[in-house]
């Protein structure tokens, strides 16, 4: 058998729109999920996807459930589960720490440490007052 002339013709790819995050969205949306949170967890699936995460994360982010228990967490508990995943999203799933980008495994012991001194800082600036250049 002789390969196909077109490279692209070993690959076939969904629509714009029609990747298993999208339709992840499109759901979350309809089941009363507010519209920044549907996206955070868009962007989740995909970059798990995409950045190729350890199996543990990609099952978090709903890559073996249609993200069924992502949507449920989001749906149950919105703010802690948002602070998890904007979490992962920084660490692009606990592979660069947030603030010198060194790389570390997902099992590493040093995250605990990293997460609560990210904890900290999300809070601070939460509760700092915001400013405008008015």
């Amino acid at each position: 058998m002789n390969p196909p002339s077109d490279p692209a013709a070993l690959f076939v790819f969904p629509a714009p729109g029609c990747w298993p995050w999208d339709d992840w969205q499109r759901l979350a949306l309809e089941r009363g999920l507010a519209p920044d949170l549907a996206a955070l967890g868009r962007s989740l699936m995909r970059e798990a996807d995409q950045h190729g995460w350890c199996e543990r994360l990609r099952s978090e982010c709903g890559l073996h459930d249609a993200g069924r228990a992502m949507l449920a967490r989001l749906l149950a508990h919105p703010r802690r589960t948002a602070a998890r995943l904007t979490w992962l999203y920084a660490t692009d799933g606990l592979r660069f720490d947030p603030w010198e980008r060194n790389e570390f495994y997902p099992d590493s012991p040093c995250w605990k440490a990293m997460r609560l001194k990210w904890n900290r800082e999300q809070q601070r600036e939460a509760s700092s007052p915001t400013t405008s250049n008015k």
